[in-house]
């Protein structure tokens, strides 16, 4: 019978960091869901941003069991999680307007969502 478990050939750490990344993220998810003005040249402009992080809490931190567990799984799951951190790049960098928030975004992107991104790209490849 087939093995369910993978080597990674990244350390332990790895689970530990997406976990702690997962918890991050919902303290920022509600905070959100709560100021996000409900309409923003479309309906429900609140919902979709809440619910696009929502799927990363969860990505992420089952990318962070996945690497505990050694699961073959992790391959999907990290491979979502660059996916979705993509799409999360590319709205927040897209849909704001000129001024601080487009250039906090642009920083955002550059040092925290691209490079996680590609590092969980990088897991899948090894995985």
């Amino acid at each position: 019978m087939k093995s369910d478990k993978v080597k990674l050939p990244i350390k332990g750490w790895i689970g530990t960091v997406y976990v702690l990344l997962s918890v991050i993220l919902v303290p920022w998810t509600i905070y959100l869901g709560a100021t996000l003005p409900r309409h923003h040249l479309s309906a429900h402009w609140d919902v979709s941003w809440t619910g696009l992080d929502i799927a990363l809490v969860l990505t992420i931190l089952a990318t962070g069991i996945l690497a505990y567990t050694r699961s073959k799984w992790i391959i999907i799951v990290s491979s979502t999680v660059g996916s979705l951190l993509l799409v999360d790049v590319w709205f927040d960098v897209i849909s704001e307007r000129r001024g601080l928030l487009l250039r906090e975004s642009i920083i955002l992107a550059i040092f925290i969502e691209l490079p996680l991104s590609f590092t969980s790209y990088y897991i899948a490849y090894k995985a």
